[in-house]
């Protein structure tokens, strides 16, 4: 039986969450359906074989974080996922024809020759053929939505929403390597030649918000998504402007992720509750910010649709939902006393690794490391 892979690599912000909320609540059902979805690289969100896959010395959040709380070397994590998606895939008694994975950050974190090989060369040992399937999102409305996550993720600055953010996102990176929002979120050309030159692999590209992300994955699955299903609200919605004001101060003095790569769980706790009781209309930029931003793309997204769309338009070109200003300047005095409030609050949080957690976490990493040398005098 010929076994192919789909895997969703992103882009973000376009209805990824949503998609493996549905994979997630749908897994046993599309097992039935010859579709397996592995739980032992991440799930619903398959962020391990992300990680995992990242060149040695190229360290983002998500891997930082996964080899602190693991305690396991860089080679030796890598070692572990791979071994453990193989053994998964070996151990599923039921039939099945399609290998299902899905991450947003396949496309915004993976970028060398070395990264985007190790992941085809992990999912094509279990499959004949893959399939890479992206959506691509009209890049000022990307970058308005993607500015409350970067937000989330411990940036300080209110002001301008098209910052390149990318570089904050990684702790290290090996000498030579260029990080950019252009080469991971809004030069298509560029995001795109990544997956191209693989072998026996097939791209899909979508345009975000022409049809739902959901309805897509089902059809290329062959399988059908109720009307509730394809309905569903979107997830990590972007923040008011008064959210995003108050988180970018706090950000200032508290960070969400400490440098042993621990996260900063109470800090993560008062941003949610800022997001939930600050809720509210979606930040704004003005028309023509938004206009001059697409611009710089428009060439490469022509280029796109040509290859790709027989020359269709990838997006609609009507930005009239944009104001023609927009002033925020008022928000300081605003919500002084609001700010004032979270401040206190986050006083009380910790501004280091909780010791138990780090003693914990200590002695996982000495076990963990002490296995790794025993191992290794039988290799």
């Amino acid at each position: 039986m010929k076994r192919t892979a789909i895997v969703h690599i992103g882009l973000e912000k376009t209805g990824s969450t949503a998609i493996q909320r549905w994979f997630a609540a749908q897994r046993d059902q599309m097992l039935g359906h010859g579709i397996f979805i592995p739980q032992s690289i991440g799930f619903p969100n398959h962020t391990k074989l992300v990680a995992a896959c990242l060149d040695d010395g190229a360290v983002d959040n998500i891997k930082a974080y996964q080899l602190f709380a693991s305690g396991l070397s860089e080679k030796r994590y890598r070692e572990r996922i791979f071994a453990a998606l193989a053994r998964e895939i070996r151990a599923e008694a039921a039939p099945w024809h399609t290998l299902l994975i899905s991450s947003e950050l396949i496309s915004s974190r993976l970028s060398s020759a070395a990264e985007l090989q190790r992941l085809h060369d992990q999912i094509g040992r279990h499959v004949d053929a893959v399939k890479y399937v992206i959506f691509l999102r009209r890049q000022d409305q990307l970058a308005l939505s993607r500015f409350s996550s970067i937000l989330r993720s411990g940036h300080d600055q209110f002001d301008n929403v098209f910052v390149n953010y990318s570089p904050a996102n990684f702790l290290s990176i090996p000498d030579g390597r260029l990080i950019s929002d252009d080469l991971f979120f809004y030069d298509y050309r560029l995001i795109l030649e990544r997956f191209t030159g693989l072998a026996d692999a097939e791209l899909c590209v979508f345009p975000y918000g022409a049809v739902s992300p959901i309805q897509v994955m089902a059809e290329l699955l062959k399988i059908e998504a109720s009307e509730q299903t394809l309905q569903v609200g979107r997830h990590n919605s972007a923040l008011s402007a008064e959210a995003q004001f108050i988180l970018a101060q706090l950000n200032r003095d508290h960070v969400v992720q400490f440098p042993s790569g621990m996260r900063n769980d109470a800090y993560r706790r008062l941003q949610r509750r800022v997001e939930s009781e600050m809720a509210g209309a979606g930040r704004q930029v003005e028309r023509q910010a938004a206009h001059q931003f697409y611009l710089r793309y428009h060439a490469v997204n022509q280029q796109i649709a040509d290859q790709y769309w027989k020359g269709q338009p990838l997006f609609k070109l009507d930005f009239s939902a944009y104001p023609e200003s927009v002033d925020y300047a008022e928000l300081p005095q605003k919500l002084s006393g609001v700010l004032a409030g979270y401040q206190d609050a986050a006083q009380a949080l910790p501004t280091r690794e909780p010791l138990r957690k780090l003693i914990k976490y200590s002695l996982k990493r000495f076990k963990a490391t002490a296995s790794a040398l025993v191992a290794s005098r039988f290799d």
